[in-house]
């Protein structure tokens, strides 16, 4: 038997008498059975990956050596802020308190973020700027909120969206803007 070699996507060979061409595709119900598959692998796949969890740090990254490399009554606010960095959150009134506040979370796709660790390093600091107290929180420490929903009264009408819209309409004179052509500004 004689090979004629590829035409056109089609084995072809030659016998003496008989003209022989051999597909080199699969059959439709193979092909269709492999494509099933690798699509149930990638669906799959798709939702494994979509399931795995993420560790994130949020805020200071916690690094208990230099948190407890700071002495009260050694350190002062320059050997802490070049020790830890600057603070996450000062105190409101004064800036006597330092906060540095770490909380690591697990994040998955469709839930909200689930605190795993929570680190907050409370220095505080005297008249003078050096450590008074060194204090240490950690997740058994913290307390969940729960913000009222109420909204807070502000004074004058509310307006829905058309009357924000078109409410304008009529207050003004249709005089021309002050500056503008003939008419002299304010500053002359």
């Amino acid at each position: 038997m004689q090979r004629l070699g590829l035409l056109n996507g089609w084995n072809v060979s030659q016998d003496t008498r008989i003209w022989k061409v051999e597909s080199m595709t699969k059959t439709p119900a193979k092909s269709l059975k492999t494509a099933r598959a690798l699509g149930l692998c990638l669906v799959l796949g798709a939702s494994l990956s979509a399931c795995g969890n993420a560790r994130m740090v949020r805020g200071y990254v916690f690094d208990p050596e230099l948190a407890n490399a700071i002495q009260p009554g050694v350190d002062n606010r320059q050997s802490v802020k070049a020790t830890l960095g600057t603070p996450t959150v000062t105190s409101t009134f004064s800036d006597k308190t330092w906060y540095y506040v770490s909380t690591i979370v697990r994040v998955r796709p469709v839930f909200w973020p689930d605190p795993k660790d929570h680190r907050v390093l409370a220095v505080a600091f005297n008249d003078k700027g050096v450590v008074s107290d060194v204090e240490n929180y950690d997740i058994s420490t913290m307390r969940h909120i729960n913000p009222v929903k109420d909204k807070t009264p502000t004074y004058g009408r509310s307006l829905n969206f058309f009357q924000q819209i078109f409410g304008s309409i009529g207050r003004f004179s249709g005089q021309a803007p002050v500056g503008s052509s003939d008419t002299p500004g304010p500053n002359g």
